[in-house]
């Protein structure tokens, strides 16, 4: 009796087969990539928006043992070297500073200062702060960890444009008045809010949200909402009338107006790396 067992045929799949599968594979790719590439986007802008409203309550709680005047350099580390008293040491009042001192305060972290979309090679957190940095001995007066740097030329540890630290915005607007046509805080901007193609189309500010050709930002009043923008006259903003006129203009958050230069009271965000010791700033732009 033969007990033979057939061979059976053996089959895979064809090159034409696999073809077909590969273009359904990249056709579905083709679709579902933009999809998840704005999805991420949208994810990050909503991340962003958070770290900012909590910075921003970092300083309204800080601001309670300031009268309501939110962290401010030259006052936490008055002229001299006796805790609290003297004059405001007005040459600390750089914005690397001003995030050192919340954070020393345990406000917020490092990581909250630096934003999910940032683009920068010089925008980092900082790491391995120091907290054993305070000491208010007249030997040391040391109030934050120094090494924290708001400088976009070489390092900065923050992501975020803040209100100008000098003059009246300073006076009337740092501080927790709850305004809701001031903006405090936000993604920094193009160079003087300036719509130049030299200025503008060169920022690296494009590319931190949106399509990189043109800006678009999460914004921070002082009542703590945050809208999300694509221009610097964010709506529900400050307006200001020129000598003359009763129409207002809206505020452009990353100019320091005219005509509101005379009493400089408009919302301007900078970053500010150094201060002289005559109080002049240096504002730094990418």
């Amino acid at each position: 009796m033969n007990t033979q067992k057939s061979p059976r045929s053996k089959r895979g799949f064809t090159l034409i087969e696999l073809l077909v599968v590969m273009g359904i594979i990249a056709l579905l790719l083709a679709i579902l990539l933009p999809a998840l590439g704005r999805a991420r986007a949208t994810a990050k802008r909503v991340k962003d928006s958070t770290q900012i409203q909590q910075v921003h309550k970092g300083f309204i709680t800080l601001s309670l043992d300031f009268n309501g005047v939110y962290p401010t350099p030259g006052i936490i580390n008055r002229v001299g070297t006796t805790p609290g008293v003297g004059a405001e040491n007005v040459a600390l009042n750089t914005h690397g500073n001003m995030y050192s001192a919340c954070i020393m305060q345990n406000a917020f972290d490092t990581q909250s200062l630096v934003s999910p979309a940032e683009v920068s090679t010089n925008v980092l957190a900082m790491a391995n702060y120091n907290f054993d940095a305070y000491d208010v001995t007249a030997a040391n007066d040391r109030y934050w960890d120094t090494n924290l740097r708001s400088d976009l030329g070489a390092i900065c540890n923050t992501s975020y444009g803040t209100c100008h630290l000098a003059d009246n915005r300073k006076a009337k607007e740092w501080r927790d008045t709850k305004n809701s046509r001031f903006v405090v805080l936000g993604n920094r901007g193009v160079r003087n809010g300036s719509l130049a193609a030299a200025d503008y189309n060169n920022s690296k500010t494009l590319q931190i949200h949106g399509g990189a050709k043109q800006w678009e930002g999460n914004v921070c009043f002082n009542d703590n909402h945050v809208l999300f923008e694509n221009k610097f006259q964010p709506e529900g903003i400050t307006t200001f009338a020129a000598a003359g006129s009763t129409t207002g203009t809206p505020d452009n958050i990353f100019a320091e107006e005219d005509p509101a230069i005379a009493n400089k009271a408009d919302s301007w965000l900078t970053v500010i790396s150094a201060v002289s010791t005559a109080g002049a700033p240096t504002i730094v732009w990418d």
